[in-house]
């Protein structure tokens, strides 16, 4: 695991690992220079390149039946279709499954060399605005009975889908490519192994809630106020106990509803049972 501490090491300090064909994550060879967050993101993804994969594998491309919607974008459809080469490139063994509203990809990454756990994700990727795409990551292990969700930190109220990066610290947009995207989300499941290996988040985070901070956050992690520089034992933690934490959890409950981050059942099913996906406005009204 000596890698995955590295890595941890260099998201705290804001160095970005490299995300490799077939989602292998390996660290950094150079040191970012000074900049924001947003605009490490767009460099490092100008950076990034990607050998040839030495290996092929035939992607699964289903289709189900969907009512279609009034208003499909045109330009989405297109952009997103004509990514599917590169997507399956890749990330080798994605499968596919066409709908009306949008398309539905399977994906799955390795996470790190020579290690037996792997995250799979199942992303809805729609074509009606302002629907925006979303994601559930499981864990596959040969120790595992069955493919387990990951989460709850870092996913969506309620529905537990993944929550990898802040909309408005520019990480990612339509503009961008799906390969970036899961890219993005398989360096999220490497923090969640991070987390469940040594027991804290690595790198820069942000958890608005002072009820969400004291019961998610390790002392050493960095504080989910967006403070980049500082852990939450010496930034927000002394504030937010000195708080009234019933109020807190009453506001915090009030913002999600008092619902619990759990991933739909029809989504659990593809990943368990292998079904097909459902229709993608469906998983949109959650």
């Amino acid at each position: 695991m000596e890698n995955l501490r590295i890595i941890g090491e260099q998201l705290d300090r804001n160095i970005f690992p490299h995300v490799k064909n077939g989602g292998i994550v390996i660290p950094s060879t150079i040191s970012p220079p000074s900049m924001s967050l947003g605009e490490e993101h767009q460099n490092e993804r100008q950076k990034r390149k990607r050998p040839t994969p030495p290996w092929t594998q035939p992607s699964r491309r289903q289709r189900t039946t969907c009512k279609a919607p009034s208003v499909i974008s045109s330009y989405l459809k297109g952009k997103y279709q004509k990514e599917l080469a590169a997507i399956e490139s890749t990330y080798p063994g994605t499968q596919v499954w066409h709908q009306e509203k949008g398309l539905w990809l399977m994906t799955e990454s390795s996470l790190l060399p020579d290690q037996c756990r792997k995250a799979i994700f199942l992303t809805a990727i729609p074509y009606v605005w302002p629907y925006t795409i979303r994601s559930w990551g499981f864990w596959k292990d040969v120790l595992l009975a069955k493919a387990q969700w990951i989460g709850p930190r870092h996913t969506n109220f309620p529905d537990g889908s993944i929550c990898a990066f802040e909309p408005t610290d520019e990480s990612w947009s339509h503009k961008d490519s799906i390969v970036e995207l899961l890219d993005i989300y398989t360096l999220w499941a490497l923090r969640h192994f991070h987390l469940e290996f040594f027991g804290r988040w690595p790198g820069r985070q942000v958890v608005h809630y002072s009820y969400e901070r004291m019961t998610e956050l390790n002392d050493s992690e960095l504080c989910g106020c967006g403070n980049s520089t500082q852990k939450y034992k010496e930034c927000c933690k002394t504030k937010d106990i000195a708080l009234n934490k019933i109020a807190e959890m009453a506001r915090f409950d009030a913002y999600t509803g008092g619902s619990q981050r759990i991933p739909p059942k029809a989504i659990v099913k593809v990943i368990v049972e292998q079904e097909a996906p459902p229709c993608i406005s469906t998983i949109m009204s959650y």
